[in-house]
């Protein structure tokens, strides 16, 4: 995570106005980037109307030791270059018409940080402080969540300063103190050595309120603010749903892992659950949300993938429900005759039972995705693997907690309770990716920590009995004991290899390979496929 701030010089709209490049995840090629700055007066005739741009990098190169790039946004595009010591950016504002900013500008770094998962928020408003600031843009930069030690930024222009200086980037970089959470609402203290502030960030995480204090007459200045970051852009979006496998929190588990570090906005991620599911009861839903019945999981993702716009889209699904297995009479099936399907509810009370079958999905990907698209699901359902069609050239790819011969157990004891093993360790991954400072990891490095996570917790004894692990050879899986009731687990990874590079492409990122996002090649799927075995070079 970068921050940079400098001035910005572009005709008569933008003159020597302050400005702001926020890089989330850092500068990798398709990583976000976010630009700030305030129009000297727009093209409409605005006077002082901000500008928010949210895109990502396009382009990068490398060359006589100078990292270069493009930084593409709706309409507007920066050519720049950061230099070696990450110290600086310099960039040059241009436009598809030919136009651009009349000199380069070099912005100063400001915050950094070497942990490189998305986890930046960004809320914009209007700054009127006296004389000193009149209807100026104020950005305000949380790199890592408000928490007491966490770093904070915020970047405005004094109309005047108080030596009479027009025109005066201020740069606030400091840390969170006295944090608290109370009615939904995290408020915390920061300062830069004269103003004190609090920030409060409203419960719908939408809004802000910047509480700024004048210590010479202890006047307490509110500024309205807006989240405004990459996750306005609504690249990225998810459907989660749970139904008959209890009520724990791992669904909202996975929630706080896409809207926390990976870049969702918390109105991209919709959810169907029931709160309460009492034996022989109708089931209960408190949250204004809707039932997890068949028919509202086929039409929500239909429209999930529907709406993705092609290249540069993330679509994401999270399955908790139980999964099932059905003869094939027809022979379209699997090679055995065999096919998988998500059992949901038929109805609003959860009494009767729908299947989603794998021929069902198969069809809705092939008939709605874009090329180009990332469409990852994650199910910890029993006999999950078999859920990508493998037998027709499927978009996608799926990171199963099971083969589609085991069945899959909720039995990890945790401070969460008792939770899907599979689910626990891919979040608990990308949260020892943050707080080890690293970046979001490839499908090959999550597939294999979150195993190496879940072998941690058999060793720990921190699971229970019926979820047997891995087989002793994870590429000859073993299948569900009927009698005893107690299964193997080895997670899969399946896609097809002309879809994506799993070594390649990091988790829930848009692809960067030049033919990604095709369905075509030869069926893969991990651990079977992941290494030369068996003689093979």
């Amino acid at each position: 995570m970068y921050v940079y701030n400098g001035k910005l010089a572009y005709y008569n709209y933008a003159k020597d106005e302050c400005i702001t490049i926020v890089f989330p995840a850092g500068f990798a090629l398709e990583d976000p980037v976010c630009a700030y700055w305030q129009w000297t007066e727009d093209a409409k005739g605005n006077k002082k109307a901000n500008e928010c741009q949210l895109g990502t990098i396009s382009s990068v190169a490398k060359t006589e030791g100078v990292y270069k790039f493009v930084l593409s946004f709706s309409y507007y595009y920066f050519e720049g270059s950061v230099s070696a010591d990450l110290n600086a950016v310099t960039v040059m504002m241009r436009e598809p018409r030919g136009f651009s900013s009349s000199i380069q500008t070099t912005l100063q770094a400001q915050l950094s940080d070497v942990c490189c998962v998305p986890s930046t928020e960004v809320f914009t408003g209007k700054l009127n402080f006296l004389d000193y600031a009149v209807d100026e843009m104020i950005t305000l930069v949380i790199p890592n969540g408000i928490a007491d030690g966490e770093p904070v930024g915020m970047y405005w222009e004094w109309t005047k300063d108080g030596q009479g200086r027009p025109k005066q980037n201020h740069c606030v970089n400091s840390t969170f103190r006295g944090v608290v959470t109370t009615g939904g609402e995290t408020k915390g203290t920061f300062d830069d050595g004269y103003y004190t502030y609090q920030a409060v960030i409203l419960s719908d995480d939408q809004h802000a309120t910047l509480h700024m204090r004048n210590p010479v007459d202890d006047r307490v200045l509110d500024v309205n603010m807006e989240h405004t970051d990459f996750r306005q852009a609504h690249a990225k979006k998810a459907l989660i749903i749970r139904y008959g496998t209890g009520t724990d929190n791992g669904i909202f588990l996975v929630r706080e892992m896409l809207t926390k570090h990976l870049g969702f906005d918390t109105d991209d991620v919709e959810m169907l659950y029931f709160n309460d599911e009492p034996k022989g009861k109708p089931a209960v839903r408190s949250d204004g949300q809707a039932a997890p019945t068949a028919s509202n999981f086929k039409a929500k993702f239909t429209r999930l993938i529907v709406g993705a716009r092609g290249t540069g889209d993330v679509r994401f699904v999270y399955v908790d429900t139980h999964g099932t297995i059905y003869p094939n009479p027809d022979g379209s099936g699997e090679p055995d005759g065999i096919d998988e399907g998500w059992t949901m509810a038929e109805d609003d009370d959860g009494t009767r039972k729908e299947i989603v079958y794998d021929n069902w999905l198969a069809q809705a990907i092939n008939t709605n995705l874009k090329v180009g698209v990332n469409l990852t699901i994650l199910t910890s359902s029993c006999m999950g693997g078999g859920m990508l069609d493998t037998q027709t050239a499927t978009a996608g790819v799926l990171l199963a907690g099971c083969h589609e011969t085991q069945f899959n157990v909720k039995s990890l004891r945790t401070k969460d309770g008792m939770v899907d093993p599979w689910m626990y360790a891919i979040v608990s991954v990308i949260k020892n990716q943050v707080k080890r400072k690293r970046g979001v990891p490839t499908y090959v490095a999550l597939f294999d920590d979150a195993k190496k996570y879940i072998k941690a917790q058999l060793d720990a004894g921190a699971i229970g009995e019926k979820y047997k692990g891995p087989s002793p050879n994870e590429l000859e899986p073993i299948a569900r004991g009927q009698v005893s009731n107690t299964s193997h687990q080895d997670p899969q990874l399946v896609f097809y290899d002309g879809y994506f590079d799993p070594d390649a492409e990091r988790f829930l990122f848009p692809f960067v390979g030049p033919r990604a996002g095709n369905a075509e090649g030869e069926s893969a799927r991990f651990p079977k496929d992941q290494y030369p075995h068996g003689g093979e070079l």
